[in-house]
């Protein structure tokens, strides 16, 4: 083996050995690689009592423990417990610290014992982060085999605002090289699977996130998203995320790729089993005032929307006009805004606004130094990275100063005449939109390492608008009714047909479909508010 090659397989090893081996299951317990859909293993594996705190979600697990049903030591454990499960079913981890995790929880529990009062909005709650949010005394890689061997001498701000409120972490899962790519892998722990069909990814560049709420071997996590980090992981695993606007959420100290890159700024969030988890944690966060910690939050403290008093309006784009989802997606759509006809609110069918000079800003932004900082990181270990990320640092050329003011007028211009178009909207009726429906992807999610997210414009598009969206589940793909579409015209786009020819039904047999739901810019609770609408909407169609 090459440096590189020896450096990541003792990282792999460290990694295998801090895992104790009465808590994970013999090969011979777990379900063999044909069983493709192993979200029920669980349940069927774990004991009861771990089932039952596990099945929790964060609202409903952070009130048990303020009420002393559960201790934080006894919900710790029970999700220690199941994420190691998930982990032998869909390689989650990247970081595994149980230890400290426990001795948080047992603090915790006296302090309450003590007082009586909790900590924080989130006390005693065992969560996860992404790769990149440091914690000190723990190793922050992000897939590059040159980070290996480092640990952190101070947490991220925003690990430090969620210790404030209560939080317990004890895993950091798995990325993407240079997370610059829409699905799982990397040189030093591989890639990561989806739990509803193992053949399939679970998203990126958060996508060990996704697969770990899915399993609910963590009731929330915490991921980032620059062009749909967040966003395409919660689709692709059935779950809820939120891809705030910039400046809501504090990312100071956040390990990054182009970490001062803020053309087209990356933002913190997390992914959930439920949209009220997504709330509980934003009031969370902004209650610890991250604008006197991270200079570029702005002071805008929680304020709860409420609903109004009548029928909300939805604008839905079922196409961007430039490439055209797969069934599945577009029936998952299409049930959501039927059923929110149903439930007595307008939806209204728009055409997309100039997508092709939107998606041209989003990849520019990605490019801006040719590639020089994440070739560099690679350079220094001597390891390839993985090919999924070559054609974000290859072939680019830096642009200059001139050239950067030059880009910098172009994506305000752009955005300038989305917010005119936005802003005119109405509804056959005459009313101003509530919120915006679109796809997250093309595709459900993709077979597993054969990078097949060619597109990322539906969820890119709003990193260079910088729209609050969230994201909610929908359908499961079915090959019984989620036939091909016809073929697309000869002279239609190569993108077009090579995404038309992607689809194969059985192939994505029982990947999760969600939707976004999206808000004006730093109208989160709002934008939140709606989503729950949304999301009973879809539940009572398919009770």
């Amino acid at each position: 083996m090459t440096s590189w090659e020896e450096k990541a397989a003792a990282k792999r090893a460290a990694l295998a050995a801090a895992i104790p081996a009465e808590l994970q299951f013999s090969a011979e317990q777990l379900p063999g690689p044909d069983r493709l859909d192993v979200s029920k293993v669980p349940a069927e594996l774990l004991p009861a009592e771990v089932v039952a705190i596990t099945e929790l979600t964060a609202s409903e697990l952070v009130a048990a423990i303020a009420a002393r049903k559960y201790t934080s030591v006894e919900v710790t454990t029970a999700f220690i417990k199941r994420a190691v499960l998930a982990h032998q079913l869909l390689n989650v981890f990247t970081e595994f610290f149980p230890a400290m995790a426990l001795k948080r929880a047992a603090e915790l529990d006296a302090i309450l014992a003590e007082t009586g009062k909790p900590v924080g909005p989130l006390h005693g709650l065992p969560m996860t982060l992404k790769d990149q949010f440091r914690v000190k005394g723990v190793e922050t890689s992000m897939g590059y085999v040159a980070w290996i061997g480092t640990p952190e001498a101070e947490n991220s701000t925003m690990v430090d605002l969620l210790l404030e409120a209560g939080a317990v972490f004890f895993v950091k899962t798995n990325i993407p090289t240079s997370l610059m790519c829409p699905e799982t892998d990397n040189v030093i722990y591989g890639k990561t699977f989806n739990a509803y069909n193992r053949t399939l990814s679970p998203g990126g560049s958060s996508g060990g996130e996704g697969a770990l709420v899915s399993m609910k071997g963590a009731p929330l996590g915490i991921g980032t998203d620059i062009g749909g980090s967040i966003r395409i992981p919660s689709s692709a695993s059935g779950v809820y995320g939120l891809r705030p606007s910039h400046g809501r959420f504090p990312y100071l100290k956040v390990a990054n790729s182009l970490p001062y890159n803020e053309v087209v700024p990356s933002v913190a969030g997390p992914l959930a089993n439920s949209v009220a988890d997504l709330t509980l944690f934003t009031q969370a966060v902004l209650a610890g005032k991250p604008w006197t910690y991270d200079p570029r939050v702005v002071p805008l403290p929680f304020a709860p929307y409420e609903l109004p008093a009548r029928p909300l309006v939805f604008a839905v784009e079922f196409s961007d006009g430039l490439v055209t989802p797969h069934p599945p997606v577009l029936r998952g759509l299409r049930l959501a805004a039927d059923a929110l006809r149903a439930a007595g609110h307008e939806v209204f069918e728009i055409k997309p606004f100039d997508p092709a000079t939107g998606n041209d800003v989003l990849l520019r932004s990605w490019t801006l130094d040719g590639g020089e900082e994440i070739n560099s990181v690679l350079d220094a270990s001597g390891e390839p990275g993985i090919p999924e990320i070559k054609p974000f640092i290859n072939g680019y050329k830096a642009l200059n100063m001139m050239e950067l003011f030059e880009f910098n007028k172009d994506k305000l211009e752009y955005k300038t005449a989305f917010l005119e178009y936005m802003r005119d909207l109405r509804s056959p009726s005459g009313k101003p939109i509530d919120a915006w429906l679109r796809p997250v992807m093309p595709s459900a999610c993709v077979p597993a390492g054969k990078f097949k997210y060619r597109y990322l414009g539906y969820t890119g598009l709003l990193n260079v608008l910088d729209y609050p969206c969230v994201v909610v589940p929908t359908i499961k793909c079915d090959p019984a009714v989620d036939v091909p579409a016809p073929a697309p015209a000869d002279d239609a786009d190569e993108l077009e047909k090579l995404t038309h020819a992607d689809y194969d039904p059985e192939v994505y047999k029982n990947g999760p479909v969600g939707m976004q739901v999206i808000g004006g810019r730093l109208e989160e609770e709002r934008t939140l508010a709606v989503a729950a609408v949304v999301d009973a909407a879809i539940k009572a169609a398919l009770a």
